[in-house]
């Protein structure tokens, strides 16, 4: 019985894109880590305007007379999180998906997850009002924790 060469590329063809549709889960991650990030506004003496802008809104404000605490937390994905390196990491995946059958996301996701992930920043600010009515920094804390995506989706 011979197999006629177009079906043997359309079956060929139609299994490369189920693989390439059907994979992805370490590159889903990869795709989904934070990028670099490193604020330029903790600084003392920097308007809380201008950190509301960089950071977001805090997720916890506290007024107490004339000072003004702000809680923040942002994800920085550091330098193996820039688009360079998350591009190659795909681009391996991919290529250790096509040798290995899809068994290497055993170890890619885990990988991804834990090793890769990016750093989890809780920032507290507090500010002064000044003479000119804006609130200015006047303290920063800045606690860093790398306990994967666990604890940032609790964060």
């Amino acid at each position: 019985m011979k197999v006629k060469t177009t079906k043997l590329v359309r079956v060929l063809l139609l299994a490369i894109l189920v693989g390439g549709f059907g994979s992805g889960c370490a590159q889903y991650s990869v795709i989904r880590q934070p990028r670099p990030f490193s604020p330029t506004c903790l600084k003392p003496g920097v308007k809380r305007v201008d950190v509301i802008a960089e950071l977001g809104q805090p997720f916890n404000t506290q007024a107490q007379g004339n000072r003004l605490t702000d809680n923040f937390k942002y994800v920085d994905g550091g330098s193996k999180n820039n688009g360079f390196c998350k591009t190659g990491r795909v681009v391996l995946y991919s290529t250790g998906d096509i040798f290995t059958c899809f068994f290497d996301q055993l170890a890619l996701m885990p990988f991804e997850d834990f090793v890769i992930s990016g750093t989890n920043h809780l920032i507290v600010i507090e500010y002064s009002k000044c003479n000119d009515g804006d609130w200015r920094i006047i303290t920063i804390a800045d606690t860093i924790s790398k306990s994967g995506p666990y604890w940032r989706r609790q964060f």
